[in-house]
């Protein structure tokens, strides 16, 4: 049962954040423009992080790029692969968060694309370290980084008890939903033991939107079905004001990974 122990503090410390001294939002929203906001050197080689909208990673789901210099010369072929752990206290045990499985050039953007998911805003207590590598060529090791809270992040966390399996929904959208119909899009990542995580790209996902103030429940709604780059979509139609809960019914492998209590994800 340890997994699903594992589940449960985690999914306390997405609600408490790691402590008072984490960094705070920022309310800018995502743009098409990039910013550098990390830079991890060793000897001759560079790493940066390009992101959109904030000048460091939020918690959630952030769309970055990678930029790579050996000798102060740009590579602009092959692949990144990105790792990040973080370290809670003085204690040697970790978690990791789900990340692009590779990150790969994109001539358009000029950087090696793709995504970060943040679990948590680093603070005083609990620090982030990123490994980067390069086409199994470059790497750099435990480079300390930032993180911000976002406090619109919507995560859910959930377990398949029989097949000692946790997963989490990341929402990407909507982030602030209006009446009527939103788009709806989330990603979603199978892990063991939180140390390592697995995109899914092959579920299946049948929403049904509560609204338990009325013991309501809308129509016209669209299953999220996989589009690439990690990211289901869909629709959810709120037809009425007040707190809505979206419960996503997920089948994956031949099987109900949501039998042991159907997650959701609350909007207001």
């Amino acid at each position: 049962m340890k997994i699903f122990a594992n589940s449960i503090i985690l999914s306390m410390l997405l609600l408490i954040g790691c402590g008072n001294d984490s960094i705070p939002l920022l309310m800018n929203e995502p743009g098409n423009d990039y910013q550098k906001i990390i830079s991890a050197e060793e000897g001759n080689i560079r790493f940066e992080i390009w992101t959109t909208g904030n000048d460091t990673l939020m918690t959630g789901y952030n769309r970055v790029g990678f930029k790579v210099f050996e000798n102060n010369t740009e590579k602009t072929t092959g692949f990144v692969k990105f790792y990040a752990k973080m370290f809670h206290f003085t204690s040697s045990e970790f978690h990791a968060t789900p990340v692009e499985p590779q990150y790969n050039y994109d001539p358009a953007l000029g950087m090696f694309a793709g995504y970060i998911i943040m679990l948590m805003p680093s603070d005083t207590s609990s620090r982030w370290y990123g490994y980067y590598n390069f086409n199994d060529e470059l790497s750099i090791d435990s480079a300390n980084f930032d993180v911000g809270w976002d406090t619109k992040t919507k995560f859910k966390i959930f377990t398949d008890i029989s097949a000692q399996l946790s997963y989490l929904i990341t929402m990407t959208s909507p982030v602030d939903p209006v009446r009527g119909l939103n788009d709806f899009s989330c990603l979603l990542h199978e892990s063991p033991d939180f140390v390592d995580f697995t995109q899914v790209n092959s579920a299946n996902m049948f929403l049904t939107p509560k609204l338990d103030s009325l013991n309501h429940t809308s129509d016209g709604n669209v299953n999220p079905v996989y589009l690439g780059g990690g990211i289901y979509r869909g629709k959810v139609n709120f037809d009425l004001s007040g707190g809505w809960k979206v419960y996503d019914s997920i089948y994956y492998n031949n099987r109900c990974i949501t039998q042991n209590g159907t997650p959701y994800i609350y909007f207001d």
